[in-house]
């Protein structure tokens, strides 16, 4: 059955849950609602792409509570890899219900009230864009040339017979390797070693060979070889060591600007990034097991995970643990290792999607079932197709003159639409279910607030002044016992001022320590014991105020916001 070309993209701005959009409809969209929800929403250009597009971010809070700045914040982004484009539309998704229910879901006009969201819709957006445009099959990030800047020799990807798609070719040889399978002769099944007598096949990509001499056909590496996620300087390795890592870590301008962004506010404690695909949440970090971290980071991990799995039902895993392409050779320079390891965010990776879970074949592991999967679950997917999307997403097999390697057959899998994302029809259940888990994900904030903030005259114009500050939160203020390690999860400070006063006991500006959240009472119970209530700190003061007034009290640390309160004397 033939693909049409672009059937899932959006060919205007509204919204639409069950289409991807490509930049120019992606950012009017945005600014149109951030326009209608201003309220709320504000928008930024935090850096240029390579082609110099804008890179956009959101931020959304009720202003009526406080600054952005002053409250904990989460952070959302996607495309990160230029064809993940399920990212993206989850966090249309989310965005558009958050504009919708912002007053309805008290859900939702808690998370405005308490915290700050900031949202990247798309990263590599010039690839994104090339893709959805249908001008190539794959860009794994930026399409700046890399590592070398020209197209090397070998067969080049490309649209040969002119149908808008990229797919396969194979090619009828004694001397194959493939094979047609018995199940369903649209599969190529691998030959066994005593296959003798029967009809083989090359596969090759769809695409030109780019200087051949008619002998072995080379697969030409890929022009555009970066991998943004690569370049991030958490134990960044060069080109050699680490594939797509770029000249020198933050080199590109898409991993530079998030970099920045995630720096420059210091508020964030959470981070959630979208990839595709497999149907899996990820959690650092890549190169020591789960077992390695420091248990009170297990357990947020653990806690916030099974939030994920509950919603979506994709089971919660540690990269090394479980998702690791080569444990011996850990992936380096990677956005979220980074994020918890050295600035001090509790950071999951979503793997969204996954055609095999549609098709209800169980993954037993990761990366190897992909290697070597049976003609069993091929045919289980290609059912799905063609029931749930009416073939959508593979093109039979079809005679074609190559001008190079003469007769051929084009046809197979279209990847964008397949493996890597969903055809439209079933975004909405992906989507969503995903945007679920940030709700409830931005809610494990610390929640700083007074408990108890008072002044008691004690005659000739001296006051004490007392303030009781509690952490009702999940998260401690300072995050994580790797924030607290590197420097970045610091003790909540308190200070007092106010017009005309004298401070005669205590310090204008103190502090007051780290104070726990939810998470440090389950580190696992014991027989005839209990568990330190350390999620509060008082102080107090004497002041001199001979014309009484009033004092503020402000307390706050950057990853738990910012709280202030005035006390009449």
């Amino acid at each position: 059955m033939p693909i049409t070309p672009g059937i899932w993209v959006a060919d205007s701005s509204e919204y639409r849950p069950d289409r991807y959009y490509r930049y120019a409809e992606l950012t009017e969209l945005i600014h149109r609602w951030v326009s209608e929800n201003s309220d709320i929403a504000s928008i930024e250009s935090i850096g240029k792409s390579y082609e110099g597009r804008d890179i956009w971010a959101l931020t959304l809070t009720d202003p009526a509570t406080g600054a952005p700045d002053d409250k904990p914040a989460f952070y959302v982004d996607a495309n990160i890899h230029a064809g993940e484009v399920s990212g993206c539309a989850t966090i249309l998704w989310m965005l558009n219900y958050i504009f919708t229910n912002k007053i309805s879901d008290p859900k939702i006009a808690r998370i405005l009230k308490e915290t700050t969201l900031y949202v990247i819709p798309a990263i590599s957006v010039d690839g994104m864009d090339m893709l959805l445009r249908g001008d190539i099959d794959r860009v794994r990030s930026s399409v700046r040339p890399f590592p070398e800047d020209k197209q090397q020799d070998g067969i080049v990807a490309g649209d040969v017979d002119g149908d808008g798609t990229v797919l396969q070719m194979r090619i009828k040889d004694p001397a194959g390797p493939w094979k047609k399978s018995a199940l369903d002769p649209r599969i190529m099944t691998k030959r066994l070693p005593d296959d003798l007598d029967g009809e083989y096949y090359f596969i090759l990509p769809e695409g030109t060979i780019q200087n051949w001499d008619g002998g072995a056909v080379n697969l030409a590496p890929a022009l555009m070889g970066l991998d943004s996620n690569r370049n991030f300087p958490d134990e960044w390795g060069p080109h050699f060591q680490q594939p797509g890592a770029g000249a020198y870590p933050l080199s590109e301008p898409e991993a530079k600007a998030i970099a920045e962004f995630l720096i420059n506010h210091k508020n964030i404690h959470g981070t959630q990034h979208f990839h595709t695909y497999s149907a899996a949440i990820l959690r650092p970090p890549t190169r020591i097991p789960t077992s390695d971290l420091p248990q009170l980071d297990q357990q947020i991990f653990k806690m916030i995970g099974q939030m994920g799995t509950d919603e979506t039902g994709y089971p919660a895993i540690g990269i090394f643990d479980d998702f690791a392409y080569n444990k011996k050779v850990p992936i380096k320079g990677g956005l979220i290792d980074w994020a918890y390891e050295q600035i001090g965010i509790i950071p999951f990776a979503t793997e969204l999607w996954s055609l095999t879970k549609k098709a209800g074949i169980e993954v037993p592991n990761f990366i190897e079932f992909f290697r070597d999967r049976s003609d069993e679950v091929d045919v289980k997917m290609l059912q799905t197709l063609d029931e749930g999307v009416g073939g959508e997403g593979f093109r039979d097999w079809t005679p074609f003159t190559h001008p190079q390697l003469g007769e051929v057959e084009i046809g197979g899998w279209l990847h964008m639409y397949t493996w890597q994302n969903p055809a439209g029809p079933w975004m909405e259940e992906m989507t969503s279910s995903n945007a679920k888990f940030l709700f409830r994900h931005m809610l494990v904030a610390p929640n700083l607030e007074y408990r108890e903030a008072k002044a008691e005259a004690l005659g000739g114009g001296l006051y004490r002044v007392t303030a009781l500050v509690q952490n009702s939160g999940f998260l401690p203020t300072y995050i994580s016992e790797q924030a607290k390690k590197v420097g970045v999860g610091k003790p909540v400070r308190i200070e007092i001022a106010g017009e005309g006063i004298e401070i005669i006991t205590g310090e204008a500006e103190s502090e007051l320590g780290h104070l726990s959240g939810r998470v440090n009472q389950y580190g696992g119970m014991f027989f005839g014991g209990g568990y330190p209530l350390d999620s509060r700190a008082i102080k107090e003061w004497v002041v001199k105020a001979p014309n009484g007034g009033s004092v503020t009290i402000t307390a706050g640390t950057p990853k738990a916001g910012k709280i202030t309160t005035e006390v009449a004397l």
